[in-house]
């Protein structure tokens, strides 16, 4: 039996609308920082070892094509259905894709894909129009509000109402891990509200999932994952614990064709 090289977001997954999941660190080819199953290729890793990586994954997932952003921080969010894949499990890889950290589709079959090391990876389902959202969460795209901005492109693109979305926070640095300055505690507790801090720690998630629950979603509709990628270093990336020089997990989400 062949061992899952991804975690399936059971959330989303188990509606059968979609195919959803994150990669986990083992099972690669990368040598240490980056052992092993590292899937991104601007860290610095030796590209035929992504390369290979890349390969076994999209054999063990059935995920050839990919679309995804050269991710910047930022709130930008693009209709991937207007963009051609990006480059991936290929020996030519030198597609440029634009720069930007979610993406969105009402494509049956269009996977897109974000990569993440400690960041929220952001997967939204609209059950009702059938459309997709993947957005990349760190803390620069969550004081910028781009949970939010996410779903609102879905809305302008794809009529998506947001009380008919099911979305899941995948497995990223939590709040027990997560110190940070306190003039950044203090913007986010402008911004969201004195639960973001527990003394110098932050927490993402809930200040994603206060955007979201602002816009109109319903709070029981959203779903986080119980896994702090800094304390599980075992199985998933983590920037903040590995010192700055790690692999990357690729999130992907797909709408499976009727």
């Amino acid at each position: 039996m062949t061992t899952k090289l991804y975690q399936t977001i059971a959330e989303l997954s188990d509606t059968s609308i979609v195919n959803a999941g994150i990669s986990l660190r083992t099972g690669g080819f990368s040598e240490a920082p980056y052992s092993s199953l590292n899937l991104a290729l601007h860290v610095g890793d030796d590209p035929t070892a992504v390369s290979r990586n890349q390969r076994i994954f999209s054999n063990n997932s059935k995920i050839q094509k990919i679309k995804y952003c050269k991710q910047i921080h930022s709130d930008i969010v693009y209709n991937a259905d207007e963009l051609s894949n990006s480059a991936w499990n290929t020996d030519n890889q030198n597609v440029i894709a634009k720069g930007g950290d979610a993406l969105i589709s009402n494509r049956p079959g269009v996977t897109l894909g974000i990569f993440t090391a400690d960041c929220i990876p952001i997967f939204i389902l609209d059950r009702v129009t059938r459309a997709i959202g993947l957005a990349h969460a760190g803390w620069r795209g969550s004081l910028e509000g781009i949970a939010s901005k996410t779903i609102s492109e879905m809305h302008t693109s794809f009529g998506t109402q947001f009380k008919d979305c099911l979305i899941n926070l995948g497995p990223a640095i939590q709040k027990c891990c997560y110190i940070v300055s306190t003039e950044l505690l203090d913007q986010f507790v402008n911004r969201f509200g004195i639960d973001v801090k527990n003394e110098d720690h932050l927490c993402l998630q809930t200040a994603n999932i206060k955007q979201l629950i602002d816009i109109g979603v319903p709070p029981d509709s959203i779903s986080t994952s119980r896994f702090c990628t800094s304390c599980n270093t075992d199985i998933f990336y983590s920037y903040r614990a590995e010192g700055g020089q790690t692999g990357r997990m690729l999130s992907f989400i797909q709408l499976i064709p009727n």
